[in-house]
C-alpha cells in the first residue's frame, strides 16, 4: 500500500494524537509571544503610571557665587545637556570653563564633578576636584559645592543658579 502523505503531514498527526507535545508547544509560543512584548508593557505601564520625568534642566544657568577666599565674587554659568538621568555640559569656576563629569540627575536633585588644575608659585599643578549637588526648583536650583584636592582645603560652598532665558530657546545638545 503506497501511503501518499508527506512527511510534514505525518508531524502533524503525531502532534495531533500527542496531547503532551500540544500543551508544550502552545505554551512555548505563549513564552516567546510575551517575551517579545514585555519591554514595551513595561514602558507603557511607566508612562501610565506617572513615572518620575526628567526636570526641564536643559539649558543655560547663572549663579552669583562666593567663594571661600578674599574677594572671591564669580558670576558662573552652567550650561546642562542630557536625557533620563544622564547630565553632560559645561560649568565654570571663578570663570573658567570646565567639561561636567559623572553627572546624573535623579528626581529633582542632580550631582556632577567638574576638574581644574590649581597652582601654587613655580610648585607643580595639582588637581582640585569640585563636587556638585543642587535642588532643582522652578527656575532655581539651589547648589551645595564641596572642593577638594589642590593646594588648600575649602568649606562647602552654598549659592543658586537660575535660569537665562526661555529653556525651549536654547541650544539642542549635539
Amino acid at each position: 500500500m503506497n501511503d501518499s502523505r508527506t512527511r510534514l503531514d505525518k508531524i502533524n498527526t503525531r502532534i495531533k494524537n500527542n496531547p503532551v507535545l500540544s500543551l508544550l508547544i502552545a505554551v512555548s509560543t505563549l513564552v516567546i509571544g510575551l517575551s517579545t512584548f514585555t519591554n514595551a508593557t513595561r514602558n507603557l505601564m511607566d508612562l501610565l503610571s506617572g513615572a518620575e520625568q526628567r526636570p526641564a534642566i536643559n539649558g543655560v544657568w547663572q549663579a552669583q557665587v562666593i567663594y571661600d577666599w578674599p574677594n572671591a565674587n564669580y558670576q558662573e554659568n552652567f550650561n546642562f545637556a542630557g536625557s533620563d538621568t544622564q547630565l553632560y555640559g559645561s560649568a565654570t569656576f571663578t570663570g573658567s570653563q570646565n567639561g561636567i563629569l559623572e553627572g546624573e540627575i535623579t528626581g529633582d536633585t542632580l550631582r556632577f564633578i567638574t576638574k581644574t588644575p590649581e597652582s601654587l608659585g613655580s610648585g607643580p599643578i595639582q588637581e582640585a576636584i569640585h563636587r556638585y549637588q543642587g535642588k532643582m526648583a522652578g527656575d532655581e536650583i539651589k547648589f551645595v559645592m564641596q572642593t577638594e584636592g589642590g593646594y588648600s582645603a575649602h568649606v562647602p560652598v552654598e549659592f543658586t543658579a537660575t535660569r537665562t532665558g526661555n529653556p525651549e530657546l536654547q541650544p539642542a545638545p549635539n
